[in-house]
């Protein structure tokens, strides 16, 4: 049994593929060039191996192997210097070795080692005479330590040949361009992508200077990291991936992602370059990262864009004024004159907000017909309103609109900081609440946050204890919606939802509570019932003939926040006895904009587990697209809004045609929410939407033949 080290020694030796091999005329023409120097009449070159001693050239003698127990060659394995024997029959450790006592009768014996670069110990270069001798100069060791290192060399020169044979191969098959070069910048390999990718042959440019792919610009610098490579040996940029902008032959710029390998070379330092044209990908990622945080409509902010702001203004500098705006009579446009006319007063209302809006502030739209406005470091109420006042005279004048000319009012609420809220939620609630004064005494008016306002906080603050106390009462209740596939009706899933069976309102639908809830300290708890009592409810109904494969629940950020979603989930399918691929959550755009690592490391558990991932109201906000490449995905659900007008709006029928497609190509599922309507499901399968929910189908119920689990139980 070898140890570690002998065992990485005959790895390495393996790895020169000479052990066992035809001699070389290379090889042959050294051990004579021993002989004679030395005037030995033998002069081998042997390799250790695990169990024999293998003459690579032998000079000599006949026999090309011998065991590695009577092999001289394998003491030099331990040794740096050579190994000098001046009359094996007066050393202890030869003297009874077969080779001296038979033949070839060894008396002297002189061998250096082999030893390749990384350190490791091959075999000997070696003299052998059936004459003693008296003495071994220096100059004789040196010279045979020179022989040896010149077979090293020799050596390592073939292994780099086949290596290189098989490394070209596979970097002209490769699609990425590959360049190596010498430290002082030269080129040595440029395989055929990188012809195409800078328009420059492989003629061309072997033994120029790397930086004739570079701009001008940048040639000094790279320069100045060659020669710093040459100095201290050193390339600091080894193993890591940069974005750089190349140059091709045509005079272009272009960006490239750039891996660079060192490696100790036959010449020295070499260098070497994996390359990838990302301008593709640059321009993919700078539409991704303007509709991030950009609202397609209008090319403002949007929400996402606006709180972070918010929360940055109030975190560093402490102060700002915030004013919410609403147009006053948006929604009878929209319905006499239909969403594309909407669509273009909502785009002028922008340019116009824009316009009038001072410099330093930050306008974005966060909803419908809903816009924001922050000044940042500004507390002061006066220049707060002095901009309302302003907005209010440039709505003043009528918008002309495909030829309609339309009165659109403004109605303004103002929240300060630090006066009224120091949070960004805070903050954005007291100029909702000073917007919803301004609606109240009949729009077009501006209203600052005032304490009687801060009544309506207490009401939402009520209301939430009695969120609490539903949790406590066990009010809560799930209803289930069919999901179909869209061209013959069958059923392929459910989706659960939560209503509330208010203890003396009645049932109150999810629009009157879910706002409050998601951000409630109760939302952890009841999203975990729901998921619970969604995989109780899937469970009986196949428990009873019902053959359902699949359940739909939506989930709240708390769950996210609380970081055992995947424990949750395992327990509940566990409980219950089903298999992850029966369970499907979904996720709203709320939480898919700012996935944080717990987010993506729940989903990606979640997912890899075979829980179905399905990304909620998809296209309402495009920004959710810039997620597609982080969140495991495995559903994209179209929006009810695209799906009520998909017969007559070429908008929204487009936009279903690109959500489709996209699912196509990135191979998830995509169905559509709220059919309603025979021709709005055909519509959709000709846009290429095989699923569907809505009321067609069926609406929303409670199920039947079961109670549910109680929450506390």
């Amino acid at each position: 049994m070898f140890n570690t080290a002998e065992t990485h020694r005959l790895e390495v030796l393996r790895s020169y593929e000479l052990f066992g091999s035809a001699s070389e005329p290379d090889y042959d023409q050294l051990t004579e060039l021993g002989a004679r120097l030395f005037e030995a009449p033998i002069c081998l070159i042997s390799l250790i191996g695990e169990y024999e001693q293998w003459m690579k050239s032998h000079h000599g003698v006949d026999f090309c192997s011998t065991s590695r127990e009577a092999s001289f060659c394998a003491h030099t394995l331990t040794l740096e210097d050579p190994l000098v024997v001046l009359d094996a029959t007066q050393d202890h450790r030869f003297r009874d070795n077969p080779q001296v006592t038979g033949s070839p009768h060894v008396r002297f014996y002189a061998g250096a080692p082999l030893i390749d670069p990384a350190g490791t110990h091959l075999g000997a270069f070696c003299i052998i005479d059936t004459e003693p001798r008296m003495i071994f100069s220096s100059d004789e060791r040196r010279l045979l330590s020179n022989l040896a290192s010149i077979v090293g060399r020799r050596m390592q020169k073939g292994r780099a040949s086949r290596a290189g044979l098989a490394v070209g191969g596979f970097a002209d098959a490769s699609p990425m361009a590959v360049i190596t070069v010498t430290a002082e910048g030269r080129i040595t390999f440029w395989n055929k992508a990188a012809e195409t990718m800078f328009g420059h042959s492989a003629g061309d440019m072997l033994g120029r200077r790397l930086d004739a792919i570079m701009p001008a610009r940048f040639r000094e610098m790279h320069n100045a990291g060659m020669q710093r490579i040459v100095s201290t040996g050193l390339a600091p940029l080894s193993g890591k991936t940069v974005e750089l902008i190349a140059l091709r032959a045509d005079g272009t710029e272009f960006a490239i992602d750039i891996t660079i390998s060192s490696w100790q070379g036959l010449l020295g330092i070499e260098l070497g370059a994996q390359i990838q044209d990302i301008t593709a990908r640059r321009e993919r990622e700078a539409v991704l990262e303007h509709l991030a945080v950009h609202d397609v409509l209008t090319g403002l902010a949007n929400r996402s864009k606006f709180v972070s702001e918010l929360i940055d203004c109030l975190e560093n500098l402490g102060t700002g004024a915030l004013l919410a705006l609403d147009l006053d009579g948006f929604k009878s446009i929209n319905d006499s004159f239909g969403h594309a006319l909407g669509d273009a007063v909502l785009q002028a209302v922008a340019i116009r907000l824009a316009a009038a809006t001072e410099h330093g502030a930050m306008l974005a739209r966060i909803g419908g017909d809903e816009f924001v406005i922050l000044l940042p470091g500004s507390d002061n109420p006066f220049l707060a309103r002095a901009l309302a006042d302003q907005l209010l005279v440039a709505f003043s004048q009528p918008f002309n609109i495909s030829g309609h000319l339309l009165q659109i009012g403004l109605s303004v609420g103002i929240s300060l900081a630090p006066l009224h809220a120091t949070h960004a939620d805070e903050l954005l609630l007291r100029a909702d609440l000073a917007l919803l004064a301004a609606k109240r005494d009949g729009g077009r008016k501006v209203r600052l946050f005032d304490a009687g306002m801060a009544n309506q906080l207490t009401v939402r603050r009520a209301f939430k204890d009695e969120l609490r106390q539903a949790t406590k009462r066990g009010e809560w209740e799930l209803f289930y919606q069919p999901q179909v596939s869209l061209d013959n009706g069958k059923a392929i899933g459910a989706e659960a939802l939560l209503r509330w069976r208010h203890s003396s309102r009645g049932l109150i639908m999810p629009g009157a509570f879910i706002p409050v809830l998601e951000t409630h300290s109760v939302a952890y708890e009841v999203g975990s019932w729901v998921i619970d009592e969604a995989c109780a409810q899937l469970a009986y109904w196949r428990s009873h003939g019902q053959s359902l494969p699949r359940i739909s629940v939506n989930l709240f950020a708390a769950q996210f926040r609380a970081g055992n979603l995947e424990q949750v989930v395992s327990a509940a399918l566990e409980r219950y006895a089903l298999e992850p691929d029966d369970l499907e959550i979904e996720i709203t755009e709320t939480i898919a904009l700012r996935p944080d690592k717990h987010v993506l490391r729940s989903l990606n558990a979640l997912r890899d587990a075979g829980v179905g991932i399905a990304l909620d109201d998809f296209g309402t906000g495009f920004a959710s697209l810039s997620t597609l490449k982080q969140i495991p995905v495995t559903r994209l659900k179209i929006d009810k809004s695209f799906v009520e007008d998909i017969c007559y709006e070429p908008y929204s029928s487009g936009i279903v045609r690109a959500i489709t497609s996209l699912g196509g190509r990135l191979g998830v599922e995509v169905i559509a929410e709220g059919i309603e309507t025979e021709d709005q499901r055909n519509m959709l399968i000709q846009l290429g939407c095989a699923n569907g929910q809505g009321y067609l189908f069926g609406k929303a119920k409670p199920a039947e033949g079961r109670d549910k689990h109680n929450l506390r139980a």
